[in-house]
């Protein structure tokens, strides 16, 4: 059992990114309401890093109203509320950013702005018992995407195409809220807005060891990267031959060196969409339809099972301190990274704050690796436990929650996602120029696929996770024609309540 290094000292933000998604805390849910009355600035916000000839000289194009005091309330998840809501300004950049943003927008239409939060797994329960029951609890819900997506049927949210002011054109929107999570063309109950930080910090991507990659001669990654050269045969490629005996006891064990630890759960579902693979595609009409099931598909398992299980410079298995069996396979790369003991690992991007600017060693930022060089893109995706927004059937008033939701996204992307993105990670805590630029790559990489966003544990998002990681096997053909038939069922349930709407 490998003993982790926790983090010495961490601000507020980054303890509650540290708060696992996985962890249940089932109970009674807080409330909060934060008003305009508190006017207190720390002392660096978001207004003060984020560039005014840039993302703040975007108008929203809102109407001015005044809303006379009216709350208006978000249901999240415990892990997300810091994304939410905040009391006062302390200093920290992105804490501050979230109370400027919710400041700015309250002081402008003279609203409260406040929240609910919830277990990851009670959030949907709450969403449908009080829509159900007629209760104007809430307005709006920025909730764990794969949770949350299995009420949809129940047809307790609003169409985005039936709220005023929504604009999906706008930049906070992501592209793949028309592009990949519309129905037709004009069908929407998720969607994803940049009021979701999780859906840019749960974005997955590789970290390296800049000294070890120097100490083995690897080259120039970036370079690499650049001219389109980054697939997974150039990883297994330069991490095959990375192993060094640690423990002397002449085995190869969790306690050794490698080129590349995997983690064998969500980030080992990534490659999936990485490597050129989906689950939906939308058809000419707009309509989603399955996609996995191709020749492509049974080459993505090929090649992974061979970079996974066939190379000795590739770690899968470790086990640390403290961890239960899920966790080892959700953060083992994470924490053989951060003790040193792995060239590459793979993980999200908020790692960079909440583990790895405690290094010693400098790192590098680099995106998921392509499937071989024909593949035009690198592409990635945010893990299963992102937000994503939605509107309750109960609504009283659909321009008032149009606005303001439009005003929070809005804002969001002028001020929290420059603090979080460009001072949080780029200026704070990556450590080159190179990386920034990697950054950018990687955010512009990510997939929102229908087939994912509508899994609820019951579709094919998780198939590698599964059969690569649990099964170890590489027989995606058996696998798929063992388990496809009550996954397509439960995407036909999704595609006919879409098909019946008028």
């Amino acid at each position: 059992m490998i003993k982790h290094t926790r983090v010495k000292s961490l601000t507020l933000f980054m303890a509650l990114c540290l708060a696992a998604v996985y962890t249940a805390s089932c109970g009674a849910a807080s409330e909060t309401v934060v008003t305009d009355s508190d006017t207190t600035v720390g002392t660096e916000t978001a207004a003060d890093t984020a560039d005014p000839n840039d993302r703040s000289s975007v108008s929203d194009d809102l109407p001015e109203r005044d809303f006379e005091g009216r709350d208006f309330i978000i249901l999240t998840e415990d892990y997300q509320v810091q994304d939410i809501y905040t009391e006062s300004a302390n200093g920290e950049v992105v804490n501050d950013a979230v109370y400027e943003r919710n400041r700015t927008v309250s002081e402008r239409f003279n609203i409260n702005i406040g929240q609910i939060n919830y277990d990851f797994n009670e959030t949907p329960k709450y969403a449908q018992r009080t829509v159900l029951a007629g209760d104007d609890a809430y307005q709006l819900g920025v909730n764990h995407v794969v949770a949350i997506s299995g009420v949809v049927t129940e047809g307790i949210f609003m169409n985005w195409y039936d709220l005023p002011y929504i604009d999906f054109s706008q930049p906070w929107w992501a592209d793949s809220t028309v592009e990949d999570l519309t129905y037709g063309d004009d069908k929407a109950f998720l969607a994803v807005g940049d009021l979701a930080l999780s859906a840019l910090y749960k974005t997955y991507c590789y970290f390296y060891d800049k000294e070890a990659a120097e100490k083995y001669g690897i080259g120039n990654l970036y370079e690499i990267v650049d001219n389109g050269e980054w697939t997974l045969d150039k990883v297994t490629e330069l991490t095959k031959d990375i192993y060094e005996d640690l423990n002397g006891n002449s085995e190869r064990d969790e306690d050794d060196y490698y080129g590349m630890t995997q983690d064998v759960r969500s980030g080992l579902d990534a490659y999936l969409w990485a490597l050129g693979g989906s689950i939906m595609e939308r058809d000419a009409n707009g309509i989603p339809t399955l996609s996995i099931k191709s020749e492509h598909m049974t080459d993505i398992y090929d090649k992974l099972y061979s970079f996974l299980y066939e190379s000795e410079g590739v770690c899968t298995e470790r086990n640390f301190e403290g961890y239960t069996a899920q966790e080892q396979g959700h953060y083992s790369a994470r924490e053989s990274f951060a003790a040193g003991m792995t060239l590459f690992a793979n993980g999200y991007l908020d790692m960079a704050v909440t583990h790895f600017r405690f290094n010693d060693s400098d790192y590098g930022i680099l995106p998921y690796p392509k499937f071989d060089q024909n593949q035009e893109e690198y592409l990635t995706m945010a893990g299963g436990s992102h937000a994503v927004l939605s509107v309750p059937m109960t609504v009283t008033d659909t321009e008032f929650v149009g606005i303001i939701t439009e005003a929070l996204n809005a804002e969001s992307y002028k001020q929290v996602v420059p603090a979080y993105y460009e001072v949080a990670l780029k200026v704070k805590y990556a450590r080159d120029d190179d990386s920034v630029r990697m950054l950018d790559l990687i955010m512009d990489s990510r997939v929102f696929d229908f087939g994912y966003v509508y899994d609820n544990w019951k579709g094919m998002s998780f198939y590698p996770e599964r059969l690569l990681g649990e099964q170890k096997s590489r027989d995606f053909e058996s696998y798929y024609a063992a388990n496809s038939a009550a996954a397509i069922e439960h995407y036909n349930d999704v595609l006919e309540f879409y098909a019946g709407l008028e």
